[in-house]
């Protein structure tokens, strides 16, 4: 029985190139091999497309990130399907692996819903809405989740009055958490304790997207849930905690990546 060509692709132009490289390992460390054979893409920082092997290095090396190689053989990808040096690689599936904007943000869906191309993962509208916390936060509250009080500050906002909008962010109460609408891993997040930290935080935060989200400190548990689809149905995984070690105040990057920062207890 033949098997089913699973296109896994990863990198990105995103922030988050790096973190999507080291999901596409762990994919190809528990893919069945017996049912599926992989074919690894990657797409570079600049947003060429190109084919690795299997064997490719996606994991953190003595503190090192992994990146997607540009000189490695490039694919073109269009309504034709994908192919690289000429050769149609006979791609059945996409699982896109790619993290931040251009990945998880519906465009990745797109083009495959334009190539007729099936995919892993949610559609094109959801994955857009989830990808922008302002507009995934009022959808969220309108089905009856709590959600944390805040707001969106845009890079022209604050250009315009940083004392406005330091009032404004004031009424929330010290301390807040500042972060990327369309940007995940923590990257460009901070935890601010007074408005004298402010102005740092947010020209950081600004540098990865221009909207801002401004969110009063909640103290609770981290939890993580996986839910998948299968057989017309969602299943959800069980729910685990995600305990940070005490030399980080919050689930940051560092604390998210580096080993030993964190442990997850299954109840």
């Amino acid at each position: 029985m033949s098997k089913t060509r699973v296109a896994i692709i990863c990198g990105g132009r995103s922030s988050e190139h790096e973190i999507s490289c080291i999901s596409a390992g762990g994919i190809l460390a528990g893919i069945d091999r017996t049912k599926y054979e992989p074919v690894l893409i990657g797409i570079t920082q600049q947003g060429d497309w190109v084919l690795l092997p299997n064997d490719y290095a996606l994991s953190i090396v003595n503190g090192a990130l992994p990146h997607v190689d540009p000189s490695a053989p490039a694919v073109v990808a269009d309504i034709a399907g994908l192919s690289s040096e000429g050769k149609n690689l006979d791609i059945d599936i996409i699982f896109p692996v790619l993290h931040g904007p251009y990945g998880e943000d519906g465009t990745i869906q797109g083009f495959c819903e334009m190539a007729d191309i099936a995919y892993v993962g949610s559609g094109v509208l959801a994955s857009s809405v989830a990808m922008d916390k302002s507009f995934a936060k009022p959808i969220f509250a309108a089905a009856g989740i709590k959600v944390a009080e805040g707001f969106v500050i845009t890079k022209e906002e604050w250009a315009k009055d940083e004392s406005a909008c330091a009032k404004k962010i004031a009424t929330l109460g010290y301390p807040v958490f500042v972060k990327p609408a369309r940007g995940g891993s923590s990257r460009g997040t901070h935890k601010v304790h007074s408005a004298g930290e402010l102005e740092k935080a947010i020209a950081d935060t600004h540098t990865f997207d221009r909207k801002a989200i401004i969110e009063n400190a909640v103290v609770g548990k981290e939890i993580e849930c996986a839910v998948l689809e299968f057989d017309g149905a969602p299943h959800a995984s069980v729910v685990g905690e995600i305990k940070i070690s005490d030399a980080f105040e919050f689930y940051d990057f560092e604390a998210k990546y580096l080993d030993g920062a964190t442990s997850i207890e299954l109840p």
